[in-house]
C-alpha cells in the first residue's frame, strides 16, 4: 500500500481508483502531426457505446487521448458512422463481450461492426491489470488527456472501488475504452498512403484484417 500511494498506483482498498490529480494529466489541444501513430478503443452497450481515440509521438512514446465519443440508445450504424469519422483506417480495440450474441438480427455485434466497416481488433479484458498498467502511464506522465474530453474527464473522477475492492460498473464506458487501447498500443497505426488494409494476429495466432 505504502508503494502505490508513493508511486501514484492503485491499491485494492475502496474509494477513488486513479490517484493522479485530473489538471496533471489535462493539457491544451492541438493539432495531431500526420505521422503520428493512432488507435481507438470501443465498448459498446445499448445504454451507451463510447469510443477513445489515442495518438503516440512515434519519438518520445507519450501518448494523447484527443478524442471522445459517447451515445446511448442508438443502432450500430450510427456508431459506426461516427467511429469511422475520425478516420476509417484507425485500428478500434474492442470490448471482448460484443463477440456474444445481441439482438440485432442475431448477428454478434462484433461481426456487425466490421461489417459496418470499422476496423476491429478483440482488446485485452483483463481489468486489473490494465488498470495498473493504465495508471502506471499516468503517473509517468506518458498519457494525458486533451482539456477537450469533458466526458472522459468526468469518468476519470468518479472511477472507484467499492468497500469490497470491486471496481464499480457505472459511468465507465470511456474509461473501459481507454483501458482498451492503452492495452493495444502496439497496433497502433500512422495514416496509410494507400488505402490497403492489413492484418492483425491475437495472441492465439487468429488473424483479423484491419
Amino acid at each position: 500500500l505504502k508503494e502505490s500511494r508513493s508511486k501514484g498506483l492503485p491499491s485494492m482498498g475502496s474509494g477513488t481508483i486513479f490517484t493522479i490529480p485530473l489538471e496533471e494529466i489535462l493539457v491544451k489541444d492541438f493539432d495531431i502531426p500526420k505521422h503520428w501513430k493512432k488507435i481507438a478503443g470501443m465498448d459498446v452497450g445499448w445504454n451507451n457505446t463510447a469510443c477513445i481515440w489515442l495518438a503516440e509521438n512515434p519519438d518520445t512514446k507519450e501518448v494523447f487521448a484527443y478524442s471522445e465519443y459517447k451515445r446511448g440508445q442508438a443502432e450500430p450504424i450510427v456508431h459506426a458512422q461516427a467511429v469511422k469519422g475520425r478516420g476509417d483506417w484507425i485500428p478500434v480495440a474492442i470490448d471482448p463481450a460484443s463477440r456474444g450474441r445481441s439482438q440485432v438480427d442475431g448477428k454478434q455485434l462484433f461481426n456487425l461492426y466490421r461489417d459496418l466497416g470499422v476496423k476491429l481488433f478483440p482488446a485485452d479484458n483483463a481489468v486489473e491489470s490494465g488498470i495498473y498498467a493504465l495508471q502506471e502511464m499516468l503517473a509517468t506522465g506518458r498519457l494525458k488527456f486533451f482539456r477537450s474530453l469533458s466526458e472522459l474527464s468526468k469518468e476519470y473522477v468518479v472511477y472507484r472501488r467499492d468497500q469490497k475492492g470491486r471496481v464499480i460498473k457505472e459511468n465507465d464506458h470511456l474509461i473501459d475504452a481507454l483501458r482498451y487501447c492503452s492495452a493495444a498500443l502496439k497496433h497502433a497505426k500512422q495514416p496509410p498512403i494507400s488505402r490497403q488494409g492489413g492484418q492483425f494476429t491475437n495472441a492465439t495466432g487468429k488473424r483479423y484484417d484491419i
